[in-house]
């Protein structure tokens, strides 16, 4: 059974720990990746942890660092799971190489596929409903834009380490023991394997029992929910008749997310929208402008409404981040965490009772603002959003929901309401 989950942000954290809350494991995300002292150590066999390393959109060096560091932390926490975005963003084959550098296992299978989330992978390349990744919004992210729909391709950009792909049509004639064999006679160290449905998960995973003591899975959040048994027969969601507004902080230039906060308006009077500029975050914001943008929303959610603050309403902001970069001398990584610290700094301003963050930059930094150093997964609304408690020496009590940016379907905010 897995005991570690290595992920590289809070969203994908949540998303990869909750497919084990779901199964009645007790899953904890903790914040700091640099501590050796884990948040709780008191729930026996049935604790899973999650380290986020944070590791997406900073060099590859610094990230080889990281996972070097949680390694050696952690060494009593086997097996590993490595879990990577489904778009394959990120310093993945540098993070694969490294752990496999530091640890017992002779080889990784990397599997990205999340059919739940539409996202699959077939021929070694990943699909975004029904599109190629890179004719998709991914392609154009404002901070770790990808360059290819091949996952080998990006792969060895970044490591040296030997790639081969098994095919969906070897999955499901029940080719893939035979193929890896094959593959580690000839010192493969990267293997990727495609999947379309969840049964083609489940199938792989089969498959590669023998292998169970050499292997690190790698894959997305999908892949989760095929790796233990059920600690439980049946698990409730917990929904919850709340009369409390719901904040929600819309950090994401996702055009999903646009999507989403769209719909809600359209179809519930009972939500406000304040757009927040970019340029009003940088380079930070003011005294004044933070108490206008304060007094604003807080007015909103005194009113018993529910309020979304957003950064961006449409593509033509996800475009101008090359001219913020010019314009203030910034890499687009250090761009997104002004704002995503600006943003920190509005919401610790606030009072409210159920929070939703969306975006996982802006989501570890209002958490980490708030004073947490950890995040205790309680359920999901439904695939790609969990929920739970912000762990802190203070008393957090709030509800806090997240999301991955391109995440969920049109009506994911009203859904959530049942659950505040």
């Amino acid at each position: 059974m897995i005991k570690l989950i290595i992920a590289d942000d809070f969203t994908g954290s949540n998303d990869a720990g909750v497919q084990l809350v779901n199964k009645g494991f007790t899953v904890d995300v903790v914040f700091d990746w640099k501590s050796n002292q884990l948040l709780n150590t008191s729930d026996g066999d049935n604790k899973v942890v999650v380290i986020n390393t944070e590791s997406r959109a900073i060099s590859r060096y610094e990230a080889q660092e990281r996972i070097k560091q949680v390694i050696l932390n952690n060494v009593h926490l086997s097996p590993i799971y490595k879990k990577i975005d489904s778009t394959m963003r990120g310093n993945i084959g540098s993070e694969i190489e490294t752990l496999l550098a530091t640890t017992q296992v002779k080889f990784a299978l990397v599997i990205p596929a999340f059919p739940n989330m539409n996202r699959i992978t077939k021929n070694g390349k990943c699909y975004v409903d029904g599109k190629e990744l890179i004719h998709t919004e991914f392609a154009t992210d404002p901070k770790t834009p990808i360059c290819s729909s091949n996952i080998k391709t990006i792969i060895e950009q970044q490591t040296d380490y030997p790639c081969e792909e098994i095919n969906l049509n070897e999955v499901r004639t029940h080719q893939v023991e035979e193929r890896i064999e094959d593959f580690l006679t000839r010192g493969t160290k990267i293997i990727i394997i495609d999947a379309e449905t969840n049964h083609d998960l489940k199938t792989i995973i089969e498959q590669i029992q023998a292998f169970q003591d050499d292997v690190l899975l790698v894959g997305s959040a999908g892949l989760v929910d095929f790796l233990s048994p059920s600690m439980i027969d049946n698990i409730a969601k917990t929904e919850h008749t709340s009369s409390q507004p719901m904040l929600v902080i819309a950090g994401s230039m996702s055009e999903v997310t646009q999507q989403q906060i769209n719909y809600t308006i359209q179809h519930d009077n009972k939500w406000d929208v304040i757009d927040l500029k970019i340029s009003d975050l940088l380079p930070k914001l003011s005294a004044n402008t933070l108490e206008k943008y304060k007094n604003k929303i807080q007015e909103v959610l005194d009113d018993n409404r529910h309020c979304v603050v957003r950064t961006s309403t449409n593509k033509q902001e996800r475009e101008k981040i090359d001219l913020y970069c010019q314009q203030y001398q910034l890499s687009r990584t250090e761009l997104g965490e002004k704002i995503c610290n600006e943003l920190a700094k509005l919401v610790k301003q606030l009072k409210f009772d159920n929070l939703f963050l969306t975006g996982g930059d802006v989501a570890i930094s209002v958490a980490k603002s708030l004073g947490a150093i950890g995040f205790r997964i309680e359920g999901q609304v439904c695939d790609g959003v969990p929920y739970g408690k912000l762990l802190s020496t203070q008393n957090l009590n709030y509800r806090v929901f997240t999301k991955a940016g391109g995440f969920g379907k049109k009506d994911i905010f009203l859904k959530s309401l049942r659950f505040i």
